[in-house]
């Protein structure tokens, strides 16, 4: 059984509490709550609230309509939709030259559907970002609610109606604390060699660099260091979603290789700029 066939917080007045209580009561699956809804020992309210929702709950999943949970979750508990719709489901990370939003402008914007990465850049083909999101159901980023889609939404000038799930939170709960890197270091996913040190910061550089100069060595690492960040964002759900998932004994989703990245990452360059890094703030 997966989590949101265990799942029953999306029914209106079914809290998370109340949710973990029906599990605790053996209600786990809808199908056999329907067929003997007075087996199981609950408040009338409950037993009047489950009789009317779940043909509805079990409509919608029988019809792959997966819409139908992610618009009643609440966002921290989206991920568990994720087994059913990984081909509508999008990594994500940007690169900007700095955090605000009404100064600064986005450099990069890193994609990866699971399969392939794209790759949007300012002043080449950012603009084809804006049709590109719109083939997917669930965006995830890490600290992406506080910073990477708001950013976007505001450098766009439009509301992105997609469903999120933030990394950043999900993955505190588990008690992974910390940045991005941190927390892959924490739990043993390596970056290589060529990215070990490499900041947000040196990002900007890398950037500042390449408009200087036209190198497009800069931007080719550049690009490496946000691929990095978004292709590690799928093990990380994956991860989560099976910690979640022994927790509340559902079938776990199989391993997945990490793909490699395509561009290359320049590390001589990136000592370079670093070294030299005043003539590119």
């Amino acid at each position: 059984m997966t989590l949101l066939e265990k799942t029953y917080s999306h029914i209106n007045r079914i809290s998370l509490k109340k949710e973990e209580g029906l599990w605790q009561e053996g209600i786990t699956d809808w199908q056999s709550v329907l067929s003997d809804m007075n087996y199981y020992a609950m408040p009338k309210s409950m037993r009047d609230t489950l009789k009317k929702e779940l043909p509805r709950t079990v409509k919608n999943f029988n019809k792959k309509n997966y819409n139908y949970f992610l618009d009643r979750l609440e966002k921290f508990h989206k991920y568990r939709v994720y087994p059913f719709i990984e081909s509508k489901t999008l990594f994500l990370d940007i690169e900007t030259t700095g955090v605000k939003p009404a100064d600064d402008h986005i450099t990069v914007i890193g994609c990866y559907d699971g399969k392939e990465v794209r790759v949007f850049v300012y002043e080449e083909n950012e603009n084809d970002f804006i049709d590109y999101i719109k083939n997917f159901s669930l965006v995830v980023t890490f600290n992406g609610s506080c910073f990477d889609m708001p950013f976007l939404e505001r450098y766009f000038d439009r509301e992105f109606a997609i469903h999120q799930v933030d990394l950043r939170f999900l993955l505190k709960d588990l008690g992974y604390t910390g940045g991005l890197k941190k927390i892959e270091i924490d739990i043993g996913l390596s970056r290589g060699d060529d990215m070990t040190g490499v900041t947000g910061y040196t990002a900007v550089l890398l950037w500042k660099y390449y408009k200087t100069t036209r190198d497009r060595r800069a931007l080719d690492t550049l690009i490496h260091y946000n691929i990095l960040d978004t292709i590690n964002l799928e093990y990380l759900l994956r991860m989560a979603y099976n910690e979640y998932a022994k927790k509340f004994g559902c079938d776990l989703l199989l391993e997945k290789p990490l793909p490699k990245v395509q561009y290359e990452c320049h590390k001589d360059l990136i000592k370079f700029i670093e070294k030299n890094r005043f003539r590119y703030q």
